[in-house]
């Protein structure tokens, strides 16, 4: 598959990581690109967040994260999708702020606004 380097939505990435989700094929097909290194794709630290959010909301996907598996999901892909606008290493701390303080849903928005002190 050839991809032109762009930016992932969230939707994306919940229906990549989503086997039962209709989209997932295609999702994960474009995802893999990047993890191969035939494509550049790129994140933000919000759509990180809205990704989060939604896995591990039981109102949004039939079959929630927990806060430790949405890590470890979150993990895996800023492994291989470019990080922007901000510094990676302001990931890394909200993610370790994640580790100290696990939420899950929306509550995550407000553990990144924790980060901008």
């Amino acid at each position: 598959m050839s991809v032109e380097p762009g930016i992932v939505d969230t939707n994306v990435l919940v229906y990549a990581v989503n086997a039962d989700a209709p989209q997932h094929a295609a999702a994960r097909a474009l995802i893999d690109t990047a993890r191969d290194g035939a494509s550049a794709l790129y994140v933000s630290s919000q759509i990180l967040c809205e990704f989060y959010s939604t896995v591990t909301n039981p109102k949004r996907v039939a079959h929630p994260r927990t806060p430790a598996e949405a890590l470890d999901a979150l993990s895996d892909l800023v492994s291989f999708l470019h990080v922007l606008p901000i510094p990676a290493q302001t990931v890394a701390a909200w993610m370790q702020l994640l580790r100290e303080r696990p939420v899950i849903g929306g509550d995550v928005f407000d553990l990144k606004i924790a980060l901008r002190r």
